[in-house]
């Protein structure tokens, strides 16, 4: 999405910015999520759930064509979810007291809370990430 709108200069992006305004918020390009910054994941979701109203709009109307991106109900609560389970790690990992040791530390931490989290009332989509993330940790161990 965020792709979309900044490629479409003439319709989208002017779009986007309207809505945004209609929503009283300051427009803002939405972030994009890349590999080599740890919790970008992060702040684009934070993003995308501050900017709930304009994301919704600038999806939902057809002549932006970007309804591939629209998402339900379900997805904006996976989003949720989402926010709540890395607001914990970026916190921690955001402190100038990380250390070595306390990277191990959390790693355990983490490797204990991805055992005890399958049984916390999420959505499918997450329990299965968190799955994946569990069977990840288990191969560093090895």
């Amino acid at each position: 999405l965020a792709f979309a709108i900044i490629h479409s200069t003439t319709i989208s992006l002017p779009a986007w910015h309207q809505l945004c305004c209609d929503a009283k918020l300051n427009p803002k390009l939405i972030p994009w999520d890349v590999v080599t910054r740890w919790n970008s994941t992060y702040e684009t979701l934070c993003f995308v759930l501050a900017y709930h109203q304009p994301v919704d709009a600038v999806m939902a109307e057809k002549k932006y064509k970007l309804q591939k991106y629209e998402l339900d109900h379900e997805e904006w609560q996976i989003i949720k979810d989402l926010v709540s389970l890395l607001e914990q790690a970026m916190l921690f990992f955001s402190q100038d007291s990380a250390s070595i040791a306390a990277i191990i530390l959390a790693m355990d931490k983490l490797n204990d809370y991805l055992n005890d989290a399958t049984d916390e009332d999420y959505h499918p989509a997450i329990k299965t990430a968190m799955s994946l993330a569990q069977n990840k940790m288990d191969q560093y161990w090895q």
